[in-house]
């Protein structure tokens, strides 16, 4: 908790205000430990040598220096990430830690921004969508997204549509419902739809399993799928939104825990990229923290400029250079030419796809499994 408090820059200001004196205070021993002194700093510990007691005066003095001290770094530290790809990660790995801000501190508040603005920012499609739309609109909406197909295929929705303006949200929206009508399964292509299954109750599903030779008969898994498959149906069968709904909260809520699981299979794909290279496995793993905040910083800032409509462009080629930042950091780190180092890149984006796909396949089935 300690580590995770002093993530946030107000947070580490205050506790290294404690430790904001320049000279020595004459104190013989360390106010923390104990330990002798030899130094304005505990050679045992690590404690500034500061009075016990502070002024006020003292204390905003301390507060000031300390939080002008962790901006320094801190912004050093986020023009090098921006920058030079690879290059934090080098100078870690060679002992040059203290200039820089601690990747994995950087990780913690770097991350947390991110998901911050990902579960607070607007959709920018759905903005752009309904910025016209007024609440009566809204409503005739819903009930259009009511209608049967036999209402569209008569022409009733046409008949509408001639009466609207061509700039209007509410055409726009109009449609929307219509094609989500006309086709549900194509609109909801990106969506948790539920299917109706085979059997309507267990007890169905189990009388038909009983009849078929043992050979042929569902195992432990399968059976298990099919199980959930009908107590959701049960639940869900009639309100398919509600179910989609819950679905995507629950997957939104789990990626920022399957993306932190993922990085020690991120660090071990460059291991095995690099074995004959003279590498620790923890220096893998430093290089790929600092990638991790890259994306999480590269991100936060295609999210905000993607807000402004006349921006979209520049949210995309941001969006791209995330991953063109690897192949250059990889080139700068690993200290091999360019036909080596994009012929590993392409390796690797081969060998983590397939730890993705079974992180967010594992998420999803535990999601299930709860619901």
């Amino acid at each position: 908790m300690d580590e995770l408090g002093k993530s946030f820059p107000a947070a580490e200001s205050f506790v290294d205000s404690e430790q904001g004196a320049t000279k020595k205070q004459g104190n013989e021993y360390c106010l923390n430990c104990g330990t002798k002194l030899q130094d304005v700093f505990c050679h045992h510990c690590g404690q500034k040598d500061i009075p016990a007691r502070q002024t006020l005066s003292e204390l905003w003095t301390n507060f000031i220096s300390s939080f002008w001290s962790y901006e320094g770094k801190f912004l050093k530290t986020t023009k090098y990430i921006v920058t030079r790809p690879g290059f934090l990660a080098m100078e870690y790995n060679q002992g040059k830690r203290e200039s820089y801000y601690h990747p994995a501190r950087m990780y913690v508040f770097i991350s947390f921004v991110f998901f911050l603005l990902y579960f607070s920012l607007p959709d920018p499609d759905d903005k752009n969508t309904n910025k016209s739309l007024s609440k009566a609109d809204s409503l005739e909406v819903e009930k259009i997204k009511t209608e049967s197909n036999e209402f569209i295929t008569g022409g009733g929705l046409d008949s509408i549509m001639k009466n609207v303006p061509l700039d209007s949200g509410k055409r726009t929206q109009i449609d929307l419902a219509k094609k989500e009508i006309s086709d549900p399964e194509k609109n909801n292509k990106n969506n948790f739809t539920l299917r109706k299954p085979e059997y309507k109750t267990k007890e169905a599903y189990d009388s038909i399993q009983l009849i078929k030779p043992e050979s042929a008969r569902n195992g432990w898994l399968m059976q298990q799928i099919i199980y959930k498959s009908i107590e959701l149906n049960q639940r869900y069968g009639s309100k398919q939104d509600e179910f989609r709904d819950t679905m995507k909260k629950a997957f939104m809520e789990n990626i920022s825990k399957v993306l932190f699981w993922l990085l020690p299979f991120f660090a071990l794909v460059f291991k095995l990229l690099y074995i004959r290279k003279d590498y620790f496995y923890s220096e893998h793993l430093v290089f790929s923290i600092y990638y991790y905040n890259f994306c999480y910083l590269a991100g936060s800032v295609s999210m905000l400029v993607e807000q402004i409509e006349s921006l979209t462009w520049l949210g995309n080629i941001i969006q791209i250079w995330i991953l063109l930042y690897l192949l250059f950091a990889m080139k700068r780190m690993y200290l091999q030419g360019w036909g080596k180092t994009i012929f590993k890149f392409a390796v690797f984006i081969f060998l983590f796809s397939i730890f993705v796909f079974i992180g967010f396949a594992i998420s999803l089935f535990s999601i299930i499994a709860t619901i």
